[in-house]
Order: C-alpha cells, then structure tokens, then sequence
C-alpha cells in the first residue's frame, strides 16, 4: 500500500482534493525536503557513475578477449563464445544490482524522511490486532489489520494540521484483549476511532437490548456488537469534563456506504474513510487559533499505547 492517499481508492471513497481542510493545510507531514531531494539526487549521481564504470569494464574485457585470442592464435576457436557470453552476462548482473542498490537506498532515505517529520506527532502502531488471531480467527484478524493500516495512511494527512497528533493501538478501557485502533487529538478535541474493512453494502446502526449493532441495511449477514461508547466513555474520565471526545467507526470497502441511521444511540458516528476524514479534518481545522495544542491530552493518550506485540523468539541454540 503506498503512501498517496489516492492509492487507498479500492478501499474507500478518498477524495483528499475536494476536502477544505486539505486544500488549506497541504495535507500531511512534508517529508520531501530539499535536504530528500539532495541525498536521492546523490544517490542517482553514484548509480550513475557505477553504471559508466560497469559499462568501461565490460568494454574493456570484450575488447581484451578479441586481443588474447589473435595473440595465442586461437581467433577462430568457438571456445572463446562462452567467455564473451559470460562477459556479457556478468556486466548486466552488475548493472541490474547497481539500480537495485540506488532503488534502496532512494527508499530508505524517504522512510526516513517521513519518520523524521512524524516525530512527537505520530505515536504507536497500527495493526496490532495481528496478535489477537487466535481470538478472532485469522481472516478476521487479517482484515482488521488492513483497515487499520489504511486508516493510518490516512490519518497522516491530519498531521499538517498544528498541535494534531495521532496515536495508533490505545488500551481499552476494563478490557486488556481489546484495544481502541485509533486516537486524533488537538486542542481539546478527541476523535476515538474503530478502523473496520467491509465488502460491498450499506450499513447503519441498530439498537438490540441497549446494544449498538452495525447491520447491512438488506439484512445480509451478522449483526456486528460495537462497543466504542463503553471506549468513549472511559476515555472521557480518564481526560475530564472539558475535553470533547467523539467516537467514531471508520469504514473502508469498495462501494460501502452508510444509511440513514448514521449515529448510534450511544452517540457513536458511523462513516465511510472518505466522510470520516472530511469531518475529522474540518472539526480539527476549525479550532486552529481558538484552541491551542494541548500537551495534557497527547501525554494522557501516549501514556494509553499498547506496546506493540513483539514476534515469537525463536529456539534457543543447544
């Protein structure tokens, strides 16, 4: 998955150009600096430079194998046909792993680029969920794992906005195996959010037993038990009264839509990627210069992460 939020189009409804808020702020961290452009300028220069010195060498050596054969008298032997075929061989190995090493390194300097503008303004990781596989089954799992990742890339683009940050994977209030997938926070705004990644369908809240459900709208499959109140309202003691936390169930999915009945009875929004990042946008976009940054909230959420699962070690040498 790329970084342009154009890339995530098969997911959801993302049109980044038509929201004010991006047309505003840019839209994301701004990691392609000069100082980028400098190092991937320097990095082609180099490739550039072992790629003439690959091409002189191979030149030279079918020059000197011609040389070597008349000199030994063996110009009209078929024994030298494998030699030039190596030589051949050999120079455009060198030249594809010359490419490749300047492809990497281009990519490793954006990585790092991009990590460095999202310092002290991204926090965590999303994904997590992976590590509950065995709770929820592994398609599952999976999936949730794909629309927090995408909610993420999203979620960057927010970042352009002074005194945002964004955190990934928050302790869930009385509930150790679950986690709240997402937290946007400036000033004194929190938007709680559930990344979820459904197929084709329109969906909407339905009350069940003073339960917020998420249903397709034809009656097809399962109702799905949402419980993102219960996170809003743990979050909401935890940051006091003057904070406004909104809670909110982002949907990513080819032609996936939300019906009338958008916002539960608990007062949890439901809405596509698209919708969702227009509101979070706008809503954050609105407080620049009434509300400043608010480092009690970012220190509170940070404090909230859940460290992100470590893979299995492996078998201990004899």
């Amino acid at each position: 998955m790329g970084d342009d939020p154009q890339s995530l189009a098969f997911f959801s409804d993302v049109r980044p150009e038509q929201w004010a808020w991006y047309q505003s702020f840019g839209g994301g961290p701004s990691y392609v600096t000069p100082e980028l452009r400098r190092e991937n300028r320097a990095s082609g220069w180099r490739a550039l430079l072992r790629s003439l010195g690959c091409l002189f060498l191979v030149l030279g050596l079918l020059t000197a194998v011609p040389l070597v054969a008349l000199l030994t008298g063996t110009r009209a032997s078929s024994g030298w046909s494998p030699v030039i075929l190596g030589v051949l061989i050999f120079g455009l190995v060198w030249f594809i792993r010359i490419l490749a090493a300047a492809a990497r390194q281009q990519e490793q300097n954006r990585k790092d680029a991009k990590a460095a503008a999202r310092a002290g303004k991204a926090f965590g990781a999303p994904g997590g969920v992976r590590a509950a596989g065995a709770r929820f089954g592994a398609a599952q799992v999976e999936a949730g794992a794909v629309g927090e990742e995408a909610t993420a890339l999203l979620l960057d683009l927010v970042l352009s906005i002074p005194g945002t940050a964004v955190f990934h994977g928050l302790q869930f209030p009385h509930d150790d195996a679950a986690d709240v997938d997402h937290a946007v926070a400036r000033g004194n705004v929190v938007f709680l959010i559930d990344s979820k990644l459904y197929r084709w369908g329109t969906y909407e809240w339905h009350v069940r037993r003073d339960r917020d459900l998420i249903v397709r709208a034809d009656g097809y499959g399962s109702p799905r038990h949402n419980a993102m109140h219960a996170a809003a309202e743990g979050y909401r003691a935890l940051l006091g009264p003057r904070i406004e936390v909104i809670p909110l169930v982002l949907v990513h999915g080819k032609n996936v839509r939300i019906g009338q009945s958008s916002v539960s009875s608990h007062g949890v929004h439901m809405a596509t990627a698209g919708q969702a990042m227009e509101r979070i946008g706008n809503t954050l976009a609105a407080t620049v210069g009434s509300w400043p940054a608010n480092p009690a909230v970012h220190a509170a959420l940070e404090g909230k992460l859940k460290p992100f699962p470590q893979p299995p070690a492996g078998p201990k040498a004899p």
